[in-house]
């Protein structure tokens, strides 16, 4: 069913493509990029209207895990992500 999906709409095949990649399981959020799905309508300082689409880019670089590292830390701590993200903002390592 998913297969159908993908093949029915060309617009997933960049997200497929990342998915089936070695950059499949990114290592937290601090270790990856993120890109808006959406266009957004903002309106500038000239009272137009402009469109635009959000990228986050790390400067922490991208990091992935393996399968068997997301396998294990499913099982041991599926918040992981979210652990290693609350560490390092306590220990003054933001994420930008």
């Amino acid at each position: 069913m998913v297969w159908d999906f993908w093949a029915l709409r060309p617009e997933s095949l960049h997200q497929v493509s990342f998915l089936f990649s070695d950059r499949g399981i990114p290592d937290g959020h601090r270790h990856m990029n993120g890109y808006g799905s959406h266009t957004f309508k903002l309106i500038n300082a000239k009272d137009e209207p402009i469109y635009c689409k959000f990228h986050y880019k790390t400067d922490q670089g991208i990091r992935n895990l393996t399968v068997e590292e997301a396998n294990r830390l499913s099982a041991e701590d599926p918040d992981y992500g979210i652990h290693d993200l609350y560490e390092a903002i306590a220990n003054g390592n933001y994420p930008s």
